[in-house]
């Protein structure tokens, strides 16, 4: 692992230096070989589950979607708690927030769950759209190792409740550290739902 992760760092040093492809894809390149390699197995160990990560989970392009295939829960566009760029919409610069369900990275998982192959792990984050992409993975990034491009993920509790955000006791001590050890905790607590209510969303 850590003479893949040497080689990847010059490899993006010289990309950099290069400007032959964007700094998205530069990301996204080294997301996927170091941070995506490193959290997949990090979930291998512990059995995270997540809707996120199913394979029965898919893009629905012409609802603009993910759905899943059992139709344990209804539509939902949101992978993860964030706010995106509107490609629809191309006189200028227009984001739109994620509406207001649970996203599937924190919804509970079903009988039916079964986890993507190493390969096909981000299946559901990765698109044409290498912008959308992006933010997604760091997204990802921020909410599971508690960092985003070197800096604390303030802005993803921030997005998804802004009382959790002002009141969080921890920012001091994450400061420090360099990074937030309780943030998916934190909004795991925004999201959960009593088991009685887990599937009152399901069509």
């Amino acid at each position: 692992m850590e003479y893949m992760e040497n080689k990847m760092n010059t490899l993006v040093r010289f990309l950099k230096k290069t400007g032959l492809i964007s700094m998205d894809m530069i990301y996204r390149l080294y997301y996927m070989n170091i941070f995506g390699s490193r959290l997949y197995f990090r979930h291998k160990i512990e059995s995270f589950r997540s809707c996120a990560f199913c394979r029965h989970l898919h893009y629905d392009s012409t609802i603009k979607k993910y759905v899943c295939s059992f139709g344990q829960y209804e539509a939902c566009s949101s992978l993860v708690p964030c706010i995106i760029p509107d490609p629809t919409v191309m006189t200028g610069p227009s984001f739109i927030e994620e509406e207001e369900q649970i996203p599937w990275l924190f919804k509970s998982t079903c009988l039916n769950f079964e986890v993507l192959p190493s390969k096909e792990y981000y299946r559901n984050f990765l698109s044409f759209d290498i912008n959308s992409s992006v933010i997604k993975l760091e997204a990802l990034e921020g909410i599971m190792l508690g960092s985003c491009g070197g800096h604390i993920p303030c802005h993803i509790c921030a997005c998804v409740d802004k009382e959790v955000y002002a009141g969080c006791r921890y920012a001091a001590k994450a400061a420090e550290l360099g990074k937030c050890g309780v943030i998916y905790d934190m909004l795991y607590g925004v999201f959960e739902t009593p088991a009685s209510e887990e599937l009152s969303n399901v069509s």
